[in-house]
């Protein structure tokens, strides 16, 4: 026997024992095994639902997000912890060594061009940006796919803009003082340290363990306070370079000659140099630099 006088589908009356409406077909059973349930527990069976299905969509598009900021680990297991707690300030690490290279690169330029070092007082960063990379060979990705500078995205122009700030946003601490002539390089404290220690020519490769006498040289110290914002702590990152004060050319060769040896020099910009401090090795530099270079707007 049904409980319903009508039916609730078409409102056509039921017999006392009927269990199919006649009028549309609503069958009685249906709606005693699957009552009719209310407005808040439709809201609450939906919620959840929105929550779960919420959750599902949302943890890889926080992931890729997230990854986007700090780059691949060299494994899964520390692509996944940055992914979750950050990286640690990796990024503005690679971001201050790689400014520091600038630095040093666009004063190397000037030194060729102007027969004399930069002085690095006052505004020397305005100084220098001409003779940053971007705007004396362009924008050079990982595979020297060719570009001008107004193609590169903002966060791969920020790797070869001279500025006078680190990866943090605070300003470096700038030394610069000539070596000399080649007799006061005996007495040199710091000279034979740092040759001592080593200087690279290059990211990839070593230099030479001496400096050429017959050239004059710029030594530059370059100084990040690091994560903490202090000096002269234990997380400071330095940039130690030794820059050629002009170019030595040997008269006897032809004009075209001579022109080519400038125009390179000026175009490579090249300078000895070490890093300290630094925490992450040359393959973090190359993924989190790959990953700018495709992903960042």
């Amino acid at each position: 026997m049904t409980a319903f006088d009508r039916c609730p589908k078409c409102g056509a009356p039921l017999d006392a024992d009927a269990t199919i409406c006649a009028g549309c077909g609503w069958d009685a059973t249906i709606a005693v095994i699957r009552p009719p349930r209310s407005l808040l527990r439709l809201v609450a069976s939906t919620a959840w639902r929105i929550v779960l299905y919420g959750a599902i969509l949302a943890v890889p598009v926080i992931g890729f997000l997230r990854l986007r900021e700090s780059g691949p680990g060299p494994d899964l297991p520390t692509t996944l912890r940055w992914i979750a707690l950050g990286d640690d300030g990796r990024a503005a690490e690679l971001v201050t060594i790689h400014r520091a290279h600038e630095i040093a690169t666009a004063a190397a330029r000037f030194a060729v061009e102007q027969l004399a070092a930069p002085s690095f007082d006052g505004d020397w960063a305005a100084t220098l940006e001409p003779y940053a990379t971007m705007n004396v060979r362009g924008w050079m990705p990982l595979l020297f796919w060719g570009a001008t500078t107004g193609m590169a995205p903002a966060s791969v122009q920020t790797f070869y803009e001279v500025r006078a700030d680190d990866g943090w946003g605070r300003p470096y601490r700038v030394t610069a003082r000539q070596l000399g002539p080649v007799t006061r390089w005996a007495d040199d404290a710091e000279l034979a340290a740092d040759l001592e220690a080593g200087l690279q020519s290059s990211f990839f490769e070593w230099g030479p363990s001496e400096l050429d006498p017959s050239r004059d040289w710029l030594r530059l110290e370059i100084r990040s306070a690091g994560g903490d914002g202090d000096l002269d702590t234990g997380d400071d990152l330095r940039f130690i370079s030794y820059l050629p004060v002009g170019i030595t050319l040997r008269l006897n060769r032809q004009q075209e000659e001579l022109t080519r040896e400038l125009e390179r020099a000026f175009t490579l910009g090249r300078h000895r140099f070490r890093i300290e401090g630094n925490h992450w090795d040359l393959i973090d530099a190359r993924l989190l630099a790959e990953f700018r270079l495709e992903f960042l707007p």
